[in-house]
């Protein structure tokens, strides 16, 4: 059905129809159900006033994992979906909660074939062993489960967070479950919930930004990413080596990310248009810089994504 509001860039209403076939991956569905449970809780740990978290997630939300086999309309068209949240209706989140989907095998191939690749082009050497499929599993997992934190509801009566923003809510919203995604996870490593190394999920979070940004300025995802990038930058998240490679602070990201967090809550609880068109304006650009680093991984031929051969041919049929 008509699903995803992306390809509207005059107000961000209009839906463009996709549809999928999935497998569910029961094992997999299992272990991700009761993440879940920990919204309400983290919710209130957000790092925000509390005025811009005083509305209760939803928890009757289904996290489940699927492998995929045919793709069609919106979320086949340019960057193919890894992850899907529903329904985006803000009150059918308040109310009910959502259902997130995790497409397990399109991950796995955006991971092989894009993400490693990246990281063995721009991040620093000492630090390539941190880049782990779970850890990027994670990220797009959370990222879709954070859409149901934070705000959604203006605090000073300017209506919904996506009507108060209009073609910018979009942007802002993917920057948001990024970001808070991170929160999620190191919450919940901190928990004892997530398996690995700590460093894993933040090296392969700083290699994700790569990925997504070169799906361009068009793209809410590309500019969230962005607008990340540039800030985790300010903030010496990270370093860029003499070699060109990149060095993750893993301290400095901490505080960087608490930073944006409440940046972009704040942005979103005061239905503050010209707040967020000033971000985008600043810092939802590619500089020189980042643009070199960009062809450096277009000249080592990799994808900006994959491309799925699919239908009756492939069938044999």
């Amino acid at each position: 059905g008509p699903i995803e509001t992306y390809e509207d860039q005059l107000f961000g209403n209009k839906a463009s129809h996709e549809a999928y076939v999935l497998i569910k991956d029961k094992a997999w569905s299992q272990k991700l159900a009761h993440f879940v449970n920990f919204l309400p809780e983290l919710q209130e740990g957000l790092p925000v006033d509390k005025a811009y978290k005083a509305e209760k997630p939803g928890t009757d939300s289904d996290l489940n994992a699927y492998d995929v086999v045919y793709y069609a309309g919106d979320c086949n068209a340019g960057s193919k979906t890894i992850a899907i949240n529903l329904p985006n209706d803000e009150e059918g989140q308040l109310q009910k909660g959502t259902r997130r989907l995790q497409i397990k095998n399109a991950m796995q191939a955006k991971f092989d074939k894009i993400l490693v690749p990246i990281s063995e082009v721009l991040i620093d050497e000492s630090q390539r062993d941190y880049i782990k499929f779970d850890a990027f599993f994670a990220k797009t997992m959370f990222h879709e489960v954070a859409h149901g934190l934070g705000i959604k509801n203006t605090i000073n009566n300017k209506g919904t967070v996506r009507s108060s923003l209009k073609e910018l809510a979009s942007a802002l919203e993917e920057g948001k479950a990024d970001i808070l995604g991170l929160y999620m996870v190191q919450q919940l490593h901190k928990k004892g919930e997530l398996d690995g190394d700590i460093k894993d999920y933040m090296t392969t979070f700083i290699t994700s930004i790569f990925r997504s940004v070169r799906f361009g300025a068009s793209s809410a995802h590309g500019k969230a990413n962005m607008i990340r990038f540039n800030f985790f930058k300010e903030k010496e998240a990270f370093a860029k080596n003499e070699d060109g490679t990149y060095k993750v602070n893993y301290e400095k990201m901490q505080g960087a990310m608490e930073d944006l967090s409440g940046l972009i809550l704040t942005l979103q609880g005061n239905g503050d248009y010209n707040g967020v068109a000033q971000l985008v304006e600043e810092k939802g650009k590619i500089s020189d810089d980042l643009q070199q680093d960009l062809d450096k991984l277009s000249n080592a031929n990799i994808p900006v994504d994959v491309i799925f051969e699919q239908g009756v041919e492939v069938l044999e049929l």
